[in-house]
């Protein structure tokens, strides 16, 4: 595990008594920095993880968009649910989705009908929604 990214998800999970907001946001983009496809499990796990609010696991869904891409949908609507039972309207999560729609239209819409398919899928209604932005990136060529 790269030790790196553990210090920096320490300090984004301590109190914000002992870091503010800015060192917590110093302490992301550091992670950001030093995070590659190999730490992208680690990545996950930290999404996972129990210790974290809606705010954290929307600074997570960045790096995990930018490394994973669309094979880590399922994850990412995982934690994008948690934010909205937290009562967060997931606007940045919204546009780090978007962004990876137009980045990859292609596999993603891919990805989407995938999950689609599956009869237990549990987000359907956010799925859809992006493949819309998929299709209007087609339709922009």
């Amino acid at each position: 595990m790269n030790n790196a990214i553990l210090k920096e998800m320490e300090i984004l999970w301590s109190s914000f008594e002992k870091f503010d907001v800015d060192q917590k946001l110093e302490a992301f983009q550091r992670l950001k920095e030093s995070a590659t496809k190999e730490d992208l499990p680690v990545l996950l796990d930290f999404l996972r993880s129990e210790r974290n609010d809606f705010w954290i696991r929307e600074l997570l869904a960045e790096p995990i968009c930018d490394l994973g891409g669309s094979q880590c949908l399922p994850e990412l609507f995982d934690a994008y649910d948690l934010n909205e039972e937290d009562g967060h309207d997931n606007d940045g999560f919204n546009a780090y989705l978007i962004d990876l729609a137009f980045s990859e239209p292609e596999n993603c819409k891919a990805k989407l009908l995938e999950l689609l398919s599956h009869q237990n899928f549990k987000h359907k209604d956010i799925a859809i929604w992006l493949i819309g932005y998929c299709d209007e990136y087609e339709n922009k060529k």
